[in-house]
């Protein structure tokens, strides 16, 4: 009779143990993001790829994308993005991309004008 009640306390010593370790163990921080949604945006450089050009940078409007930073990164989408390509003769063309999906890694913020960096395809 004292095997039996010896297995039963030491079954709910270790569930106490590994109870009360998972009670005091911190929960994983929340990643913060940003994600903003523009009508346009502009950038100044482009990036060539593969089918076109990349947007490493974005210029938006802060009241007109409703931008609230909540930390990084920075998702953005913009309807219109409209930069200037480089072409071997002539002056820069317009490059218009619709439906830009792009994470930025940073943005300053001054007065209403966001400037987001280090963009990739989102």
């Amino acid at each position: 009779m004292r095997q039996p009640l010896r297995r039963v306390a030491a079954t709910c010593a270790t569930a106490l143990a590994a109870g009360a370790i998972a009670v005091g163990a911190p929960a994983p921080a929340a990643q913060a993001s940003t994600t903003t949604h523009c009508a346009t945006s502009t950038s100044i450089a482009l990036l060539p790829s593969g089918s076109g050009f990349l947007f490493p940078n974005l210029f938006v409007s802060q009241s007109a994308c409703g931008f609230v930073d909540t930390g990084a990164p920075y998702y953005f989408t913009v309807d219109k993005a409209t930069s200037n390509a480089s072409v071997l003769s002539g002056p820069p063309r317009p490059y218009v991309v619709y439906n830009l999906s792009v994470v930025c890694s940073a943005v300053s913020v001054n007065g209403d004008s966001v400037w987001a960096a280090g963009c990739v395809p989102a």
